[in-house]
C-alpha cells in the first residue's frame, strides 16, 4: 500500500511538473529557430488584423469601412505575396507587395510596391518597381486623397460591376460614374514622381487635375534638362534651350 501511494505520489508531481512548465514564463513567448506557413496574421488584442503576411494564395483582402471585398478588387493583387497592413478599426492603410515572373511571349513581368494609405482613402506615398511592356518604372510616388468617402464608394461600384446580377443598364450606369469620378479626380491624383522611366532619371511634378506642370530630367545625350508644361500638357519654356 505504501509502495503504491509512493508511485502515485511520483505519478502526480511528474504530471504537475509537466502541465505547470507548459505555460510560458511571465514576459517571455515562444522562441523558435525556423517557422513554415503560407500566412501569419498579428491581431489586436479584440481579433483585429495588425500585419498580415502571406503568399499570393493566402494575401489579405482590401477592406474599407468594415468592408471585405474580393482580393482582385485591388488591381494585381491576386499574382502578388506580401504584407498588409491595417488600422486598429481593422480597414487596410498600405503594405508591401511583389513577384517577378517570365510571360509565355519571353518577357519579364514584376512589380515591387510598398505603399502607405491616408485614413478612409487610397494611398498617399508609394515606393515602387514596375516592369511590364510598357517598360521598367521605379520610384517614389506622393498622392493627395480627399478621405472623404470617395475611394469606398469606388471599392463598392467596381464590386457592383462584377457581379452576374448586375443588369446591362446598370453596368453602364457604374461605367458612367466610374467615369465621371475620374474625370473630376474624385478619388485623388498623383502629384510628385521622383525616379526613372525607361531609364531616363526625372522628377516630376503636377498640378490638382493631374496635369504635368513642370519636369526635370536627364535626356538620352546625358544632357540635364527642365520643362515647364501648361495645362494642355503643352511645352512652354525648356532649360536650357
Amino acid at each position: 500500500m505504501r509502495l503504491l501511494i509512493a508511485s502515485n505520489l511520483v505519478l502526480l508531481c511528474f504530471a504537475a511538473f509537466v502541465i505547470f512548465s507548459s505555460f510560458d514564463k511571465p514576459g517571455h513567448g515562444e522562441t523558435f529557430k525556423e517557422i513554415t506557413a503560407e500566412r501569419i496574421n498579428i491581431v489586436n488584442a479584440d481579433g483585429t488584423p495588425v500585419i498580415v503576411i502571406s503568399n499570393k494564395q493566402r494575401i489579405a483582402a482590401p477592406v474599407m469601412g468594415g468592408k471585405k471585398y474580393a482580393v482582385n478588387i485591388s488591381e494585381g493583387r491576386e499574382y502578388m505575396a506580401g504584407m498588409i497592413f491595417f488600422n486598429e478599426s481593422g480597414d487596410e492603410m498600405g503594405g508591401l507587395v511583389f513577384n517577378s515572373f517570365k510571360m509565355t511571349n519571353g518577357r519579364v513581368a514584376g512589380i515591387g510596391h510598398l505603399s502607405f494609405d491616408r485614413f478612409n482613402d487610397n494611398q498617399v506615398l508609394s515606393l515602387e518597381y514596375n516592369e511590364n511592356k510598357s517598360g521598367v518604372r521605379s520610384g517614389l510616388t506622393f498622392y493627395d486623397r480627399p478621405g472623404d468617402g470617395s475611394f469606398k464608394k469606388n471599392l463598392d461600384l467596381l464590386e457592383e460591376s462584377g457581379l452576374k446580377t448586375t443588369t446591362p443598364d446598370r453596368l453602364k450606369e457604374i461605367n458612367a460614374t466610374l467615369k465621371e469620378m475620374s474625370e473630376k479626380k474624385e478619388t485623388g491624383v498623383q502629384r510628385l514622381f521622383i525616379g526613372s522611366r525607361n531609364e531616363k532619371a526625372q522628377i516630376e511634378l503636377k498640378d490638382k487635375k493631374g496635369n504635368v506642370r513642370g519636369r526635370f530630367y536627364i535626356d538620352d545625350n546625358g544632357e540635364a534638362k527642365l520643362e515647364f508644361l501648361n495645362e494642355r500638357g503643352e511645352v512652354a519654356s525648356v532649360f536650357p534651350k
